[in-house]
């Protein structure tokens, strides 16, 4: 259920398969979720996110909330697509306040410009869009399964660049991001199993000491049942995926292992 083709299943939000929503019907999913710290007990937050997908088992709206003894606060993203299911538009609301982050692509379906907007809503006027940041991206192709995408800020100028290398199966086997300013250099690896599953990670950044691995675990239907997440051979995080008999997540626990906290998301699903 948790899309992790290329080992991103765990990157800020969690990264549902959408061919798994669009199979089994999904209309939405509620996370809720509860916080274990050591010696007490079970902490129910007030914390609720809400996923919205179509018939076709793609993502259009988030809904979140958050509630507290003095406040409440709750904000909504709204992901609009084209014919063709590229992401065209990102609406995010927050009280007054709206960010939309608009994307355009190449004939190719690769996306060459992306700006983001804050609208302004001032009372007794009309909202008023404020372009905030503006990114171009343009393309080469040095070798085969090879694409190095450019990115360009606001004033025309490359400021990075962002390779990935591929085998002829289409794997992908390294992520190549460099700062040109700076001259940082980020470099992900990957590995996989006999049956194609990524089964490790390997970031190395070269102005840091620091080497990141994050290594997967799966059951014998493909589902990622655990992540940990290890710095310089030391581990510091962990994932632990909870499934009920229909493969559809009950659970997924993280843990850090410095303060033994364990954050608790907790899954349940409407149907069309």
């Amino acid at each position: 259920m948790l899309n992790n083709k290329e080992g991103k299943a765990f990157d800020n939000n969690f990264n549902f398969n959408r061919s798994f929503i669009w199979e089994n019907k999904i209309a939405s999913i509620t996370a809720i979720k509860q916080i274990k710290l050591p010696g007490r007990p079970i902490n129910e937050t007030e914390w609720k996110e809400v996923m919205l997908f179509n018939s076709t088992g793609i993502l259009e709206k988030k809904i979140l909330t958050a509630q507290g003894v003095n406040f409440q606060d709750s904000s909504s993203i709204l992901f609009n697509r084209n014919d063709i299911g590229q992401l065209f538009s990102i609406e995010q609301n927050k009280k007054t306040e709206t960010t939309l982050t608009l994307m355009s692509y190449d004939s190719n379906g690769k996306i060459i410009r992306e700006d983001i907007k804050q609208v302004l809503h001032i009372q007794g006027e009309n909202s008023r869009e404020i372009l905030v940041e503006s990114t171009t991206y343009e393309y080469q192709f040095p070798q085969p399964n090879v694409v190095v995408r450019n990115n360009i800020n606001n004033y025309g100028l490359t400021y990075s660049a962002y390779t990935t290398i591929r085998n002829n199966q289409g794997f992908l086997l390294k992520e190549i991001e460099n700062y040109f300013v700076s001259q940082r250099e980020i470099t992900t690896t990957y590995e996989y199993n006999e049956k194609g599953w990524v089964s490790k990670t390997s970031q190395l950044d070269n102005k840091s000491a620091q080497i990141e691995e994050t290594h997967f675990s799966y059951d014998n239907k493909g589902n990622v049942t655990f992540a940990k997440h290890y710095i310089n051979n030391q581990l510091v995080e962990e994932f632990e995926v909870l499934y009920n008999q229909a493969s559809m997540i009950k659970a997924i626990l993280h843990q850090d292992i410095a303060s033994q906290a364990i954050t608790i998301h907790k899954y349940e699903y409407q149907f069309r």
